[in-house]
């Protein structure tokens, strides 16, 4: 199968400094012969690449706006994230009126749908039907990460779908109604805070087609709707007529999801490595009495994701602030909300499974002795992690050896004899 993914790679940049290797969680990238390697069905697009390499050889793939044009109808949904990168001074309306005067032609607010799925997810928690713990879905990068490296573990994803979804349906059939169109003649286009979620756009992991079209980051619209939101603020645009806003920073900050949940038999936990030891924990059934793990591949949740523009200390502290200001969320109606989870209106169709990777073998006869293979080249190297051999660890490379990607004189304590 050939995966999409949020970057690419400008060869002619590689300078060769190994930082992408070691910054990878899932070992995807290797460095032979002056070049980077890279095993596409090993990347969750967790954009650590692209942050750790200073050479820039990791180019984002991003939607541009004139790529929407096909569209009648342009609707934008902003992440949570988006209303955190100008500061707690900003009216949320001001960024929508900035939003419109780029072409879009509705802004569609995604905080009342993290709501009624945290509604959703508690009530779930009552139940006997669902396995624990539950993992969140919200980070796309996390499930890629337990499809890649933690297989077994499938089963606990989260079995709903996430707000961005849901916002994104209901803007679809909403408009489609309204304006008597076909959904296909509605665009609806997320801007994003980071590379997995452009990914969970083009290449659902977890169901065959996204309801949003396309997405834009973070970083590139910012600097396109600054202007005019300080022209606005110039223009002392009245914010008293603007419509209801509820900021629910809830899906897009860590542990502010345990709000709707019991404290006690809940986890949240942020940073690849972070989620590494949890997702570890389960797997060597060490993690007890807990029933929901709020993860998050990037450092304070999504403000810390790798198209944001602004610190992630100071967007946290934005985030407080506006929640100050616009925390108070719709009142929703449970009959209709309880009718909507009998009717699996929140539930995904199809189910995560494990990636099919290059070191999973049909035979499990083949794979057993490739893993024994391993583990005997392993004992012959030096475990010191150096990277000359062009792999990140010497695990990786008695790895590589084992199936044939790398010869064992490719490390150069053991062609040197210095070991």
């Amino acid at each position: 199968m050939k995966y999409f993914h949020s970057h690419v790679i400008i060869q002619e940049r590689c300078k060769g400094t190994l930082t992408c290797l070691r910054a990878c969680p899932t070992k995807a990238l290797r460095y032979r012969n002056n070049k980077i390697i890279f095993y596409d069905d090993l990347c969750v697009d967790c954009g650590s690449c692209i942050n750790s390499c200073p050479e820039k050889v990791f180019l984002p793939v991003i939607d541009e706006i004139a790529d929407f044009d096909k569209f009648e109808y342009k609707v934008v949904v902003p992440s949570h994230t988006l209303y955190t990168q100008f500061g707690a001074n900003t009216h949320p309306g001001l960024i929508h009126k900035a939003l419109l005067s780029l072409g879009f032609d509705a802004v569609h607010e995604i905080s009342k749908h993290a709501h009624e799925l945290s509604y959703v997810v508690s009530e779930s928690l009552k139940s006997d039907m669902f396995q624990k713990p539950i993992i969140s879905n919200f980070c796309p990068a996390v499930i890629r990460l337990i499809q890649v490296s933690y297989p077994n573990l499938v089963d606990l994803v989260s079995p709903f779908d996430v707000s961005r979804e849901l916002a994104a349906k209901e803007a679809k059939l909403l408009y489609s109604q309204k304006l008597g169109l076909s959904m296909d003649k509605i665009g609806v286009i997320f801007i994003s805070p980071c590379p997995a979620m452009v990914v969970s756009i083009k290449q659902p992991a977890e169901k065959e087609k996204s309801w949003i079209d396309g997405a834009i980051a973070i970083s590139d619209i910012y600097n396109r709707i600054l202007p005019r939101i300080m022209e606005l603020k110039n223009e002392k645009t009245d914010e008293t007529n603007q419509e209801f806003f509820y900021y629910g920073k809830s899906w897009g900050q860590l542990g502010y999801i345990l709000r709707y949940l019991d404290p006690d038999n809940t986890i949240s936990v942020a940073g690849i490595d972070n989620v590494k030891m949890i997702l570890d924990d389960i797997e060597d059934s060490r993690l007890k009495n807990v029933d929901y793990i709020e993860a998050f591949i990037c450092p304070q949740g999504c403000i810390g994701g790798t198209y944001c523009v602004e610190n992630p200390y100071i967007s946290r502290h934005a985030a407080i602030m506006l929640e100050k200001r616009f925390g108070k969320p719709h009142e929703f109606d449970r009959f209709e909300i309880n009718k909507k989870i009998e009717n699996n209106y929140y539930q995904l169709v199809e189910k995560v499974v494990p990636r099919k990777t290059r070191l999973m073998e049909s035979d499990i006869n083949t794979s057993i002795k490739k893993m024994k293979q391993k583990e005997r080249i392993l004992t012959k190297l030096p475990n010191k992690n150096c990277g000359i051999c062009g792999a990140p660890t010497c695990e990786t490379f008695a790895e590589d050896c084992a199936w044939g990607d790398a010869d064992l004189t490719d490390c150069i304590f053991l062609r040197t004899g210095t070991y």
